[in-house]
């Protein structure tokens, strides 16, 4: 009988979608360029996704749910720790925190650590997103700690963040070494990453991540960095204090096999009070 029936749906499935267009998820095929990977196929920048975005954020705001993250509404949160400690550690300079989140969606991050930042007397989020999610947020989010804006050069001229957050964003920019000098060039004192796609290889590589329509349909040119490179990149300027599991990981979507790791990292400016803390003595209170 479980034959039969596995069998009959089996058949259904062939009617419905036939083979060369059975749908597809996950992290599929390499590209040589951008133009390629994006050729033909609809992004993340299509405005039905901030829309869905902006119905769960919703959800959250009104207090039915907890907690967003890619339109999905949870009924609990589901902690990040590593960012979270790293952002009530950049709120201690002077008991205030601004927060750059590039690519924050319409505050997942935010949302998520909450609890944590009521410790924190005067928090300042900014989220870089692209403009369709700023006029959702804008919308959103009036009179509130958290604020949007476009141009990540723009809010890093506005004011220096204590920290700068990139939460399964990077890989989704074209150039994402642009924003990550740019973030040099400001001297941001913290930086954090997470959700972070890497491979074991030398050169970073292009592929594309088709998405569940359950979540929201798009395909959308996606960036496998070579650690390797990232950590010599990063380490120029910052010190590395931490690497973690990423919070949430979809490597287990690969259908290349390409053994991809979905990471996060805590760096701190060389130099900076952090990283003068990390090298301090360490001072025995048993004193003799």
């Amino acid at each position: 009988m479980r034959a039969r029936l596995f069998s009959l749906m089996r058949r259904i499935l062939k009617l419905r979608y036939p083979t060369d267009l059975q749908p597809q998820t996950g992290y599929i095929g390499e590209f040589a360029t951008w133009e390629e990977a994006k050729a033909g196929v609809p992004g993340y920048s299509d405005p039905n996704i901030a829309q869905r975005v902006a119905y769960g954020t919703t959800e959250v705001l009104s207090g039915r749910k907890a907690y967003e993250r890619d339109s999905i509404t949870f009924e609990t949160r589901q902690y990040a720790f590593p960012i979270a400690t790293a952002l009530l550690w950049a709120s201690r300079a002077r008991s205030a925190l601004n927060v750059l989140d590039f690519g924050g969606g319409l505050g997942t991050t935010y949302f998520q650590n909450r609890p944590f930042l009521q410790a924190v007397s005067q928090v300042n989020w900014v989220i870089v997103e692209q403009q369709t999610f700023v006029e959702q947020g804008k919308h959103l989010f009036r009179d509130s700690q958290v604020s949007f804006c476009s141009d990540m050069r723009e809010a890093l001229a506005t004011e220096i963040p204590d920290i700068v957050l990139f939460s399964s964003s990077l890989q989704y920019v074209e150039r994402p070494y642009e924003m990550l000098e740019a973030v040099k060039a400001s001297k941001v004192p913290m930086v954090v990453f997470d959700r972070t796609l890497f491979s074991g290889r030398l050169h970073d590589v292009l592929t594309r991540q088709y998405v569940s329509a359950d979540i929201f349909s798009a395909v959308i040119p996606t960036w496998i960095f070579s650690e390797s490179k990232f950590l010599n990149y990063m380490e120029s300027n910052y010190t590395l204090v931490s690497k973690f599991l990423a919070s949430c990981s979809t490597v287990e979507n690969d259908r290349e096999n390409r053994n991809l790791q979905e990471s996060g990292y805590l760096f701190v400016l060389n130099g900076s009070q952090y990283d003068i803390a990390l090298r301090s003595p360490i001072i025995s209170e048993n004193k003799q």
